[in-house]
């Protein structure tokens, strides 16, 4: 029985490699196959091998173009309000610290940032050699707030890694 299938075999064989029009089939079923299954792993690979390069600049300007007057005189506030504490933060000697003073604001305290001296009372909360405890307690005093250390801990875990 199997002598029986073998030749079968052969003779299909011999057919399909001799025959043009069967071996342009075969061809075009191995290579539909061949792309079916090795496109998307080239894509895949290209994706994680490849650069994508965004321009922010632009992409920065067209979302600022949908904004409405309100809207860009917020976000013009908190821009001024970050450069505000960049300066003053580097000007107390805490450059180094800035990022931590920015964090606070938009994270837990922006909704205090219109009130008279905000800026300096925020960087008055930092001193020098002091620990994220200190700080957070320091800040919850001035400002009334009930920031918990684990979840500034949480805030900060990103930036300070870089």
């Amino acid at each position: 029985m199997s002598a029986t299938v073998a030749a079968a075999l052969k003779k299909i064989a011999v057919f399909l490699l001799t025959d043009k029009r069967a071996l342009k089939t075969i061809g075009g079923i191995v290579l539909g196959i061949l792309i079916i299954i090795v496109m998307p792993i080239a894509a895949v690979i290209g994706i994680f091998n490849g650069e994508v390069n965004i321009d922010t600049d632009r992409l920065q300007q067209m979302v600022v173009e949908n904004l409405s007057e309100e809207e860009k005189a917020k976000l013009q506030f908190v821009e001024d309000t970050m450069s505000g504490i960049e300066e003053k933060m580097t000007a107390a000697g805490f450059p180094g610290k800035v990022k931590d003073a920015q964090i606070l604001y938009a994270s837990a305290l922006s909704d205090r940032a219109h009130d008279s001296g905000f800026i300096d009372k925020l960087v008055g909360c930092f001193a020098a050699e002091q620990t994220d405890e200190q700080l957070i307690a320091a800040v919850n005093e001035a400002f009334g707030s009930a920031i918990t250390l684990e979840d500034f801990t949480r805030m900060m875990e990103k930036y300070r890694k870089e």
